[in-house]
């Protein structure tokens, strides 16, 4: 049956069926798969806790609609069921006026301001301040009976911070750890130091590329003086490069990170105007090309069989220079190459963009030379395709590594950018190969 009819029949028991049988996941998409007009049905069907688990997994201008149909009543309710960096996330989305009201309301007020105090995509802003704790003075039996008493309120449980009095971290101890031991031990012979955390201050990014690297489920968030703040899980660091990701690709392609992939109601003038500046350059940059394009008539004989392998030159060096940039741009975003370890990577780019266009060159001499017949035509075009294929390769890697320097994200080193340099760089490479090679016309018979 089509959705619409389900809510439009208006029968009562059919929507609270078919609300009732999804799951969580299945909720969220049932909110972008239907119009706007029934998500006031569906919220009135729904428990506050079952809200409160779906909220955190919108887009923001999609939750944004969606609270403004929840009272502040029900919504405080509706938030006090949820962990503070979900909590946070969401009152993030809302007005302010409205978001500091409904603050002052919560059962864990200061917990979430904390986290709300931190700037956007920071660690502090994605943290959980819900972490189990135990007293580095106590023995491993007063600890498990700690837990369970810490899991009534946290939920699932699988790893424990050991602090002191004042909250400063001091070590971690795993559940089988603590099971498997001996009871009577003190605490403190049971735990692990600690080998990972990171700042409140630190970027969602670099926390993410921690976690890659070292396949980790979850980090502490500690200050500058080891006072434990909270915690980072695997779901929420998941998320955060799924939206670092999208963000680089979109950027790439010249298109503003602020745009939404999921957000089909945004305003297109404003989608417009945020590609526009790329296209103004794509422009520009074309202009540039064509007018050395017309050097052409005035240096070249025979300017139009020439001209016509012009396509093939800037495309074959247009992609070695979009391959080489995303690589480049990819690297800097997992945290495998800084700006001080590029040497490595440089040779090996430059490497494989003289091999790529020595291969190319050769394949395209021969097919050249077995339709027209003209060695001329095949040596200048072969000898393009190598020249302007490995400095691509360079070009690649040099434009993400001049914005790394200047502090900049390399992924504005976009396919727009990368490409129209090596557009401008092969025609030009192609003509000055023409009239350099003029006095050594090749004969054969």
């Amino acid at each position: 049956m089509d959705l619409k009819d389900i809510f439009d029949q208006g029968e009562e028991e059919n929507i609270d069926a078919y609300v009732n049988f999804l799951d969580s996941v299945e909720l969220v998409d049932l909110f972008y798969l239907i119009d706007e007009d029934y998500y006031q049905k569906i919220l009135t069907r729904l428990k506050d806790t079952s809200i409160a688990d779906i909220l955190p997994y919108f887009e923001k201008s999609l939750l944004v609609k969606i609270t403004e149909l929840i009272s502040d009543s029900r919504l405080t309710h509706i938030l006090d069921f949820m962990q503070t960096d979900d909590a946070a996330y969401v009152l993030r989305s809302m007005d302010e006026h409205r978001s500091h009201g409904l603050i002052k309301t919560l059962k864990k007020a200061n917990q979430i301001a904390r986290v709300l105090s931190f700037p956007e995509e920071t660690a502090g802003a994605i943290m959980q301040t819900e972490v189990c704790v135990l007293l580095v003075n106590k023995t491993a039996k007063e600890c498990v009976e700690s837990i369970r008493i810490q899991k009534k309120q946290l939920g699932d449980v699988i790893s424990a911070f050991v602090i002191d009095e004042d909250r400063k971290l001091l070590g971690i101890v795993q559940l089988d750890d603590l099971i498997l031991g001996n009871l009577s031990d003190p605490i403190q012979k049971i735990m692990k130091p600690l080998k990972h955390y990171v700042s409140p201050e630190n970027d969602q990014e670099e926390v993410g590329r921690l976690f890659a690297k070292y396949d980790l489920t979850f980090v502490p968030v500690v200050d500058d003086k080891g006072y434990l703040l909270g915690q980072i899980t695997h779901d929420d660091i998941q998320d955060v490069m799924e939206e670092e990701v999208s963000e680089d690709l979109l950027a790439y392609v010249g298109v503003s990170p602020e745009e939404s992939i999921v957000d089909l109601d945004q305003n297109k003038l404003f989608l417009a105007f945020g590609r526009f500046p790329w296209l103004v350059f794509s422009i520009s940059a074309s202009f540039v090309t064509g007018y050395i394009l017309t050097f052409f008539d005035e240096q070249v004989s025979n300017a139009i069989v020439f001209a016509s392998f012009v396509p093939l030159i800037m495309n074959t060096t247009g992609n070695v220079g979009t391959q080489t940039a995303m690589i480049t741009t990819r690297s800097f975003a997992l945290g495998v190459n800084e700006l001080g370890q590029f040497r490595i990577p440089l040779k090996r780019e430059f490497v494989v963009g003289l091999l790529l266009g020595t291969m190319a060159s050769c394949l395209t001499a021969v097919l050249i030379f077995v339709v027209y017949g003209d060695l001329n035509l095949s040596f200048r075009v072969g000898t393009t395709l190598i020249i302007s294929m490995t400095s691509a390769a360079f070009l690649g890697m040099m434009i993400p590594l001049f914005f790394k320097g200047l502090g900049i994200d390399p992924a504005i080193a976009s396919g727009p950018l990368v490409t129209s340099f090596c557009d401008m760089l092969s025609v030009s490479l192609y003509l000055a190969v023409i009239i350099l090679t003029k006095s050594l016309e090749l004969s054969y018979t």
